[in-house]
């Protein structure tokens, strides 16, 4: 669990705004999959089935619970819901994990159940919110719903290629024309130039690279120092 949210982190760093729904979708996965693992969500067919739809099991653990997963170091304002107008029918009635290191872990809060903190809901312009406070003080009077790990810290520095997402999609032996501004904008990795200058061969056999910008690479492996 620990190291899952720690990749999830690397992979889909909810810093960049682009990424929030990837890192929600992945908590989502990684605690559906703790659940299939402990034996609490099963297959829609039993354990032991074999060959079914991830999406169903994805909407059998959204029938348990929805996960409200952060990164972030301290708590603010948690928004459990959006909606748009006056909000007159919004309602929070899902049972709902939250994730977060302010939390030391997940807290399960069925809002249908724990009226002390369905109680304490607000509602803004455009969403339904909680404080992080009221979560962590339900924690601490109810271990029972408590699951203690460490959650990844969201230090607002990005590791990895941030364009890894977009690169995968336009990945050159599908997309040989889109993908040149990547190909040509990647530094040279490889410490022995023959290799280097061998995958320049492929990707010009290949048509990715015409002759001009063959030669242009070729010279840029020979002149790095």
């Amino acid at each position: 669990m620990e190291f899952a949210f720690a990749s999830l982190l690397t992979a889909a760093n909810p810093s960049d705004r682009g990424m929030r729904f990837l890192f929600g979708g992945g908590a989502e996965w990684i605690m559906a999959s703790a659940a299939w693992s402990a034996g609490i969500l099963t297959a829609p067919a039993g354990h032991n089935a074999n060959g079914f739809d991830l999406a169903d099991l994805l909407a059998k653990a959204r029938g348990l619970w929805s996960v409200k997963a952060s990164a972030s170091a301290s708590s603010g304002q948690i928004r459990l819901t959006n909606f748009m107008g006056d909000g007159s029918n919004a309602v929070w009635e899902d049972a709902t994990l939250f994730v977060a290191p302010y939390f030391g872990g997940a807290v399960l809060v069925a809002p249908q159940t724990h009226h002390e903190v369905h109680a304490k809901v607000r509602k803004t312009g455009d969403a339904l919110v909680l404080s992080g406070a009221v979560v962590r003080e339900f924690r601490d009077n109810n271990p029972a719903n408590f699951i203690p790990f460490e959650v990844a810290v969201n230090s607002g520095v990005r590791a990895g290629d941030p364009f890894a997402f977009i690169k995968s999609v336009l990945a050159p032996e599908h997309f040989p024309n889109l993908s040149k501004p990547f190909l040509a904008s990647a530094p040279i990795t490889i410490s022995n130039r023959v290799q280097e200058i061998e995958r320049l061969v492929a990707l010009r056999d290949q048509g990715v690279l015409d002759e001009a910008q063959f030669k242009q690479a070729v010279d840029q492996v020979i002149a790095a120092k």
